[in-house]
């Protein structure tokens, strides 16, 4: 039996041999960068789409209410992510109501893509928000693919492989075998990650059912807040009509003939039912407006005995109405918005007080808030208790109210607010607490020809 002696490679083998384990290994090495990059980018790619659907989640319900700083509250905190460059929130109708965008990055975009999608160094992620079959709105978010840090440390591993590939077949299989245990780490996080994602789905699944129930409950609760409010409201018109009546009554019964105002205010509380009956139709079907030019001074004017018998002897009425352009508005929502405002004023002055409505002509420069333009300006001043910075900011909110339960139904300035948006308008609340309110109603001075323009 022969025995072989053990073979050595030549020196310039063993160069040669070295080269070529080097090749190899620069090779894996690239390989298993790739591989990492590409699993990196899968897997960034899902924890954005995950933070979509978190986000599309979270601003269910302030889209359902055109709720701006809610959802603004949830796309601010994303920005905990520093890799996150830019979030957005859109209603139906494809405007932005909430949003931030990290400075010297892209804006956000006008109309959003749907879908997933990768463009250069930046993953693009585009989810709807759903409340059952109905879509709300879209949810976006634009981040990086890789940080800073994570591509220096990628270069770097290659540049170590390199100069592993000039060292001996010793270091080379070292380098092998440590390759090997990364990719078995790298593979154990992956199923680790996959376990926290449908985790992650799971809980996702189950705060929706939660985030449902509680919208239920919510909704029987503004029932209960809406009905209340409503029979205030007719209680209200039914005060006007009955103390009408029975003035009325005790004329005609001194034979006297001087009753005709008596009438006539009656017949408005009636007008004012059935235009209440109108608006609560027109929120719950959410029916188009029915708009024409309209003179806010002539309007408030022709109100004047209708809003001095709503809000009671103990508030002087001031009503200093200059304004003489025209706006296009609902006549009859502009009416229910005037009545509301002053009750309003009159409810926050319970020991009297003064009440002043005043129009104005304004032309506006560029701001932060409105749009520069002529505007149609519209005050409603009342000296009463005022409001606090937590109640003002939420006034606008539907469904909020300060007055007792039955007293309200927390629509009104929500009403109000979202009417004069419909018309392209802003609604701004001054107020200190004790020392009165003031409402101002900006609409967009009617031009004729711009009208026609875009009939």
């Amino acid at each position: 039996m022969m025995i072989r002696a053990p073979m050595f490679f030549p020196a310039r083998g063993s160069v040669r041999f070295a080269l070529l384990s080097a090749i190899l290994l620069l090779i894996a090495g690239v390989f298993v960068t790739v591989y990492e990059d590409g699993l990196y980018r899968a897997q960034r790619i899902q924890d954005l789409s995950v933070h979509a659907d978190i986000l599309s989640a979270s601003v269910t319900a302030a889209l359902a209410f055109n709720d701006a700083k809610a959802a603004q509250e949830y796309t601010n905190a994303l920005q905990a992510d520093p890799d996150l460059e830019a979030a957005g929130v859109y209603n139906p109708a494809g405007t932005r109501i909430a949003g931030f965008v990290r400075k010297g990055t892209d804006p956000l975009p006008v109309h959003p893509q749907p879908g997933a999608y990768l463009i250069g160094d930046h993953i693009y992620v585009t989810e709807p928000v759903l409340q059952g079959s109905n879509t709300l709105g879209v949810v976006f978010l634009r981040g990086n693919i890789e940080s800073l840090g994570r591509r220096l440390a990628r270069y770097t591993a290659i540049l170590l492989l390199v100069i592993m590939a000039v060292l001996v077949l010793a270091v080379s299989a070292l380098a092998q075998r440590a390759l090997a245990r990364a990719n078995t780490e790298l593979q154990a996080q992956a199923r680790a990650l996959t376990k926290s994602n449908v985790r992650l789905h799971e809980e996702i699944q189950e705060r929706g059912r939660a985030e449902e129930a509680l919208r239920q409950s919510q909704k029987m609760e503004a029932l209960g807040q809406l009905s209340g409010g409503i029979a205030h409201d007719f209680n209200n018109l039914l005060a006007i009509i009955q103390g009408n009546l029975q003035m009325l009554q005790r004329r005609t019964e001194q034979g006297r003939t001087d009753v005709q105002k008596y009438i006539e205010s009656a017949m408005q509380g009636i007008t004012r039912g059935a235009t209440l009956t109108r608006r609560i139709l027109a929120f719950s079907r959410q029916q188009p407006l029915t708009t024409s030019p309209t003179n806010v001074s002539t309007l408030t004017e022709s109100m004047r005995d209708l809003v001095r018998q709503s809000v009671g002897p103990d508030v002087e009425l001031d009503l200093d109405l200059r304004a003489d352009w025209l706006t296009l508005c609902d006549p009859n929502q502009m009416e229910s918005v005037i009545l509301n405002l002053a009750i309003n004023g009159r409810d926050a002055m319970p020991r009297g007080g003064k009440l002043r409505i005043r129009t104005t002509n304004m032309t506006v420069r560029a701001t932060p808030e409105i749009a520069a333009g002529d505007y149609v300006q519209l005050e409603i001043i009342d000296t009463g208790t005022g409001m606090s910075e937590e109640v003002r900011q939420r006034a606008l909110d539907p469904f909020f109210t300060t007055k007792p339960q039955g007293k309200g139904t927390g629509l009104g300035l929500s009403t109000t607010f979202g009417y004069i948006r419909q018309l392209n308008g802003y609604l701004q609340i001054d107020t200190k607490l004790g020392k009165g309110t003031a409402i101002r109603i900006l609409m967009p001075r009617y031009n004729p020809q711009t009208a026609h323009a875009s009939v």
